[in-house]
């Protein structure tokens, strides 16, 4: 009897729950508002970044690492001065992704670098973002890899400084 009364809780519980969470429609944004219109050009840019990666690691057996797209975080649309330097284990800048598949303007409000990783479950790749917004640091990843190294993902947050 036992066994069967659990299998009923369990079941009940497995009804409830999913309905009490708030999902992502429910979910407040607090951050300022600049950050959604800058996750609109990113989400652009996502599917144009996710082909050219399976492009390059069908040719080349690893993924695309790019640096810093700016040299120092961006607070106004900014011509990014960061697109001819490459990763010193890697002979290609960010100009071979900027200029063939990124399709993103001039100038952007954001930077971004994109740092690959191995894994015990594979390889991925993650998309970092940076920008500033009313004088504050805001920082974005985004994971592309084995389910394990979701853990990579955040979204917005804000770097605050500690003095010491």
């Amino acid at each position: 009897m036992k066994k069967v009364f659990l299998f009923v809780v369990m079941t009940f519980m497995v009804i409830v729950i999913p309905t009490t969470c708030a999902s992502a429609s429910q979910v407040e944004f607090s951050g300022p508002a600049e950050l959604q219109y800058y996750d609109a050009q990113i989400d652009i840019l996502i599917p144009r970044l996710e082909n050219f990666q399976a492009q390059y690691h069908a040719v080349n057996g690893r993924y695309y690492q790019a640096l810093q797209s700016h040299a120092a975080a961006p607070d106004v649309p900014t011509v990014p001065d960061g697109i001819d330097q490459s990763p010193t284990d890697q002979p290609e800048d960010l100009a071979l992704f900027w200029e063939a598949f990124a399709e993103l303007p001039d100038v952007l409000a954001w930077a971004f670098s994109i740092d690959t990783y191995s894994g015990p479950d594979g390889d991925g790749y993650v998309l970092n973002i940076t920008t500033i917004v009313n004088g504050e640091t805001w920082n974005r990843c985004r994971n592309f890899g084995p389910a394990s190294e979701d853990w990579r993902n955040s979204d917005w947050y804000q770097v605050v400084v500690e003095e010491f």
